[in-house]
């Protein structure tokens, strides 16, 4: 489960982030305080949908032990909102009293651009998340919105509101899931993965990815569902479809893993 903290100071807004995300100071109730990014449901366009998606994501990419920053559930108070700048305040005081947050990360890590390769370190790592994303239908690590930070060989990634949407009818196309063929199809133009260039015609060893997510229990998969806050009332149905895609793709990792090899070929 989620640790839950509290806001207790307003750092600054994100420079990124279509969502409007802010730095804010929180202590838990053992006394620590952590600096976080946190997500409001007010700057999301599905609300707590997206922010029951980022909590789903991030749990999930966890247990794979793929590097993301540990996510949080921060509660905040109408009193704390109001003490929040203008510019920012009406997006809080319209949002759930129970907001998304990772902990910031901090040190000298760079977004990811163009420009960067993959060294053969850092492949088992690249291809995990790809793999991740292609499975979780994540279109948000693209070249234009990396969602990823990068020092040396070490890989930071966020930001997953935008996953799990695959039940959601686009222009009438028929979903197509990721064990089938032509499933992951979107990978391969050019700029929408950020990693898939650097991973063409490499030589990947795929076992620890199928292990990992062959590993996922039952029960792992459900406890992504109970972390999610009760305050968030209308999330169940795409919580939901999001474990469900979890269990399938597991259930059909390997047919996965051959879909990605052919994007990769």
């Amino acid at each position: 489960m989620l640790k839950r903290i509290s806001p207790i100071q307003y750092d600054r807004p994100a420079t990124r982030g279509r969502t409007g995300p802010l730095f804010i100071t929180c202590e838990a109730a053992d006394g620590s305080i952590v600096e976080v990014v946190a997500k409001f449901s007010g700057g999301c366009d599905q609300g707590t949908v997206n922010l029951a998606r980022e909590v789903i994501g991030a749990c999930l990419a966890g247990d794979l032990g793929l590097p993301v920053p540990e996510p949080f559930l921060v509660d905040v108070p109408p009193q704390w909102a109001a003490t929040v700048p203008a510019s920012e305040r009406a997006k809080v005081q319209r949002s759930s009293p129970v907001a998304f947050g990772c902990r910031a990360i901090t040190g000298q890590l760079n977004v990811w651009l163009p420009g960067n390769t993959i060294s053969d370190i850092m492949i088992p790592t690249a291809a995990g998340i790809l793999v991740f994303d292609g499975i979780i239908q994540n279109p948000d690590r693209r070249s234009d919105n990396p969602n990823c930070f990068v020092r040396g060989d070490e890989l930071r990634i966020f930001d997953h509101e935008l996953a799990f949407a695959h039940d959601l009818p686009i222009f009438g196309q028929r979903w197509i899931p990721p064990w089938a063929l032509g499933g992951l199809k979107s990978l391969e133009i050019n700029g929408n993965h950020i990693f898939r260039a650097g991973l063409k015609g490499r030589s990947i060893d795929f076992g620890p990815i199928r292990a990992a997510w062959a590993g996922l229990s039952n029960a792992q998969i459900a406890d992504y569902e109970k972390a999610l806050p009760t305050e968030w009332t209308d999330v169940a149905s795409a919580a939901a479809s999001a474990t469900k895609l979890i269990r399938d793709a597991r259930d059909n990792i390997d047919a996965v893993l051959e879909e990605v090899k052919r994007v990769l070929s």
